[in-house]
């Protein structure tokens, strides 16, 4: 299964929240259980293996998973944490792993970060 596309647009110094459901791919698409899984993200100036680390959305930005048997993961961003960063533009993807150790990537995309001007 190829990872779907999905672009974050994340406006500095405000929460950013997004929940989403993981479906299975058979007939009628049931949310998959997710029990003993882990969920990693990262967001990197670019592709490639000397891209620099900008962001660890499964440390830093709490990314968990929220309810197992439904599918439910859920990511946070607090706004204090956009808030501190200087860069505007970056890459990431968001890999799901069995509890056998096999990653699955999800969820892949950019990431762009509107500036704050009011603090």
């Amino acid at each position: 299964m190829a990872a779907a596309t999905f672009d974050m647009l994340i406006e500095q110094g405000i929460d950013y929240d997004y929940v989403l459901t993981v479906r299975s791919q058979a007939e009628g698409r049931p949310p998959l259980d997710l029990t003993g899984c882990t969920v990693r993200a990262h967001v990197r100036a670019h592709h490639g293996a000397d891209a620099l680390l900008l962001y660890d959305l499964a440390t830093g930005g709490g990314l968990a998973i929220t309810n197992p048997a439904a599918g439910k993961m859920a990511l946070h961003i607090p706004a204090e944490t956009s808030a501190d960063w200087s860069w505007r533009v970056g890459v990431y993807d968001l890999e799901l792993v069995s509890a056998g150790g096999q990653p699955l990537r999800l969820l892949r995309g950019a990431v762009r970060v509107v500036g704050e001007v009011t603090r």
